[in-house]
């Protein structure tokens, strides 16, 4: 469904049954940000689009339920345009995955996308996140080597990093108002120059340390989504593969607040949550989705599948059933 007041389109699965809603908010998103994929349990979501221009950048608020965005390499490959894309997290919390990096956002935190490469966000329950499109040539007039500074946290602790997200507010806000193009371009003026005083808060030697090992996390990661099914595989295999030391293996790891023994773990369990979800696989047992995920114990898996995600393994695929059955969506 779709609804425009005060230079605000709105956008929103609701009213749309089945298949058709997870269809139509794939190609809301591809047409608001960039060519995108989602994927949510069991085509389920109820989700919402807020989006209005001024002049060249694009300001969206995106509401959803539990979901998986991604941006691959083949979208990357068809994309004729390039943009940053500055997130800050309005509710809930989301993961964020670019560059062999990641980044978990809380309310109140920012962080920049580059369009040109992958990436992938996902949130496990409601969450709502207020988007920027900059064109890369207009934040380039205001940051110096951008790129550098993408997946990067900007996070509210900061108190410039606090100013530029109420200024992101407050701008969506305004925009609606019929001012002039003369007092837009001033707008956007202001929202480069607050956006580069947020990224300049990054300090100098986490980007430096982070540049020169984004390339390394990036093929250790790819590795080890590669192969999550193969139970030998640990921090020593991993190093082994990547051709690192086991310690420097657990540095790049640590630098992003989490050990590769957890972002392995936590990588199994979602990919086994999502089979747990998928009609296709009803028929599976738990057993043999978690045997086929790397974990080589069933009470192993039962217990720290409880520890993530509130329930057993086999309650929480019959919650998805219960959530199959007619009930108020909402908005």
């Amino acid at each position: 469904m779709s609804a425009r007041g005060e230079g605000i389109e709105a956008l929103s699965t609701r009213g749309l049954g089945g298949a058709k809603r997870l269809e139509f908010w794939n190609d809301v998103v591809c047409k608001t940000f960039t060519s995108l994929t989602v994927d949510v349990p069991n085509e389920q979501i109820d989700a919402r689009m807020r989006c209005q221009n001024a002049g060249e950048l694009r300001f969206a608020i995106a509401d959803s339920t539990s979901a998986t965005v991604t941006h691959s390499r083949e979208q990357v490959s068809r994309c004729s345009d390039a943009y940053f894309l500055l997130h800050l997290q309005l509710t809930g919390n989301s993961i964020n995955q670019q560059s062999g990096r990641e980044v978990v956002l809380s309310p109140g935190d920012l962080t920049l996308f580059d369009s040109t490469r992958p990436y992938r966000v996902a949130f496990e329950s409601s969450t709502s996140i207020l988007v920027v499109r900059i064109p890369r040539a207009r934040l380039r007039e205001h940051v110096a080597c951008v790129e550098d500074l993408v997946m990067l946290p900007m996070p509210r602790s900061s108190a410039t990093n606090r100013l530029a997200a109420r200024f992101i507010r407050d701008l969506w806000r305004k925009l609606p108002e019929p001012e002039g193009e003369r007092s837009e371009h001033h707008l956007t003026d202001a929202l480069m120059n607050v956006t580069a005083a947020a990224c300049a808060t990054i300090s100098r030697a986490r980007i430096e340390c982070s540049t020169h090992a984004a390339a390394l996390r990036i093929r250790l990661i790819e590795l080890i989504e590669a192969n999550l099914w193969d139970a030998d595989l640990d921090p020593a295999a991993i190093a082994r593969k990547g051709r690192i030391s086991l310690r420097y293996l657990h540095a790049l790891f640590q630098e992003q607040g989490e050990s590769v023994c957890r972002y392995l773990q936590r990588r199994r369990l979602e990919v086994c949550a999502r089979l747990l979800r998928d009609p296709c696989r009803a028929s599976s047992s738990v057993t043999q989705i978690a045997c086929e995920h790397g974990f080589k114990s069933s009470a192993h898996f039962c217990r720290v599948f409880r520890e993530r995600y509130g329930l057993t393994p086999s309650d929480f695929r019959s919650a998805k059933l219960v959530a199959e059955s007619p009930s108020p969506r909402l908005k």
